[in-house]
């Protein structure tokens, strides 16, 4: 029995990550339904695992679930929106101070080199994946991993959105410019011109990510 539970358990996790590259790469967009006897049959799966996979995706805020009337793709309010940015100039300032001290030169030759990769990306994905590559690298020597992990919970139901709204081209001098400061900040040790960056970055970030999530709520 323990063997069954831990193989749908893993084919439930397995699922959720595929509908989840599916949903990121617009195959479902804000508002569809999934239905769960349609994914079992183009997924190969039971039921069961498809209802775990959809409770996970529930409880990330990808998905919004009614009893008798499935799950549909989650649009985010702006509100909602609003509240995640609050949130992540908080982590996010405190990840920065704790990491600049620890930053070297070959950490620093890794925020480059990934900023260069960013800078060439020409697809939805690759491009939020880059930003995502730089942003942990740019903390990640703080070694806090409950606020790294707090970061990346922040930050998913913003990349989702942003990987159907947005595009590689949007902003793309800005957000670049910025990392870029950030780098010579961090490589400095100035810290009070790094957290002022840091929080221009996301600002600017808030305010695209906000007049696409209200273009898109008129449409």
């Amino acid at each position: 029995m323990a063997i069954a539970r831990l193989a749908a358990a893993t084919t439930a996790s397995a699922l959720a990550q595929r509908l989840r590259e599916a949903i990121d790469g617009g195959h479902w967009q804000p508002g569809d339904l999934l239905r769960q006897e349609q994914i079992a049959a183009e997924y190969g799966v039971s039921r069961i695992p498809v209802r775990e996979a959809l409770a996970q995706l529930q409880n990330e805020g990808l998905l919004d679930v009614a009893h008798y009337r499935g799950a549909r793709v989650s649009r985010p309010q702006a509100q909602e929106i609003d509240e995640l940015f609050d949130l992540r100039l908080m982590v996010e300032g405190d990840l920065l101070a704790r990491a600049l001290g620890q930053h070297d030169q070959r950490s620093l030759r890794e925020l480059k080199r990934l900023q260069d990769a960013l800078e060439d990306a020409d697809d939805r994905l690759g491009w939020i994946a880059g930003d995502i590559g730089f942003h942990e690298a740019l903390y990640g020597p703080a070694r806090r991993l409950r606020s790294l992990a707090l970061f990346r919970q922040l930050r998913a139901p913003i990349d989702r959105f942003s990987a159907q709204a947005l595009s590689p081209g949007t902003r793309k001098q800005g957000w670049a410019d910025e990392h870029r400061q950030l780098i010579a900040t961090v490589a400095a040790k100035d810290a009070a011109a790094a957290q002022e960056i840091l929080r221009n970055h996301l600002q600017a970030t808030r305010a695209v990510v906000l007049a696409a999530c209200s273009s898109q709520g008129e449409s």
